[in-house]
């Protein structure tokens, strides 16, 4: 009996979870930095930051299928170490990272371009982009989802009927 082709996974694909367009996946990523440009690069996400914090726009709001993600920066004894990049998004990773080049390509390009090896087309490049993605990315050994099935746009419309739902009842009791 002839075995059957498994299929292949991306490091952040766990055994037993949805199927590409169902359900969360993780990504997480480690690039080094370029030896000089750890300040610059912590400078990048400094601004990316406090855009956030203001209630500023971030470069994964356009994409719509991110649930988490967290830029880190680990240094090292020199002026290099590495980016740590994880995220907890919808769907398939191939839609994830072409939303990434088409929604967030100039903070991307921002945020890598102090990285080693970063595609001179930077995120518009997809196929340099995927592959850039792919020579970083490192599975999880552990990938515990709360919610693995709840997508960011039902997490939303919870929250906003849970709103309308508390302005019915305060208004009420006025």
């Amino acid at each position: 009996m002839e075995a059957m082709p498994q299929q292949q996974t991306r490091p952040g694909d766990q055994a037993g979870t949805a199927p590409p367009d169902e359900g969360t996946r993780a990504l997480t990523t480690l690039a080094p930095i370029i030896p000089g440009r750890r300040e610059h690069l912590q400078q990048v996400l400094a601004a990316i930051a406090k855009r956030i914090a203001a209630g500023g726009p971030s470069p994964l709001d356009k994409i719509g299928t991110v649930h988490f993600a967290r830029w880190v920066v680990l240094p090292d004894d020199a002026d290099g170490g590495n980016l740590l990049f994880t995220s907890n998004y919808d769907g398939s990773w191939d839609a994830y990272i072409t939303d990434f080049a088409a929604q967030a390509a100039e903070s991307f390009d921002a945020i890598y371009s102090n990285c080693v090896g970063w595609p001179e087309g930077g995120a518009t490049d997809i196929d340099a982009f995927k592959d850039y993605v792919r020579r970083h990315e490192h599975s999880s050994d552990v990938y515990y989802r709360a919610y693995p099935m709840a997508r960011v746009r039902e997490v939303k419309s919870a929250l906003k009927l849970r709103k309308a739902w508390t302005d019915v009842l305060d208004a009420s009791n006025e």
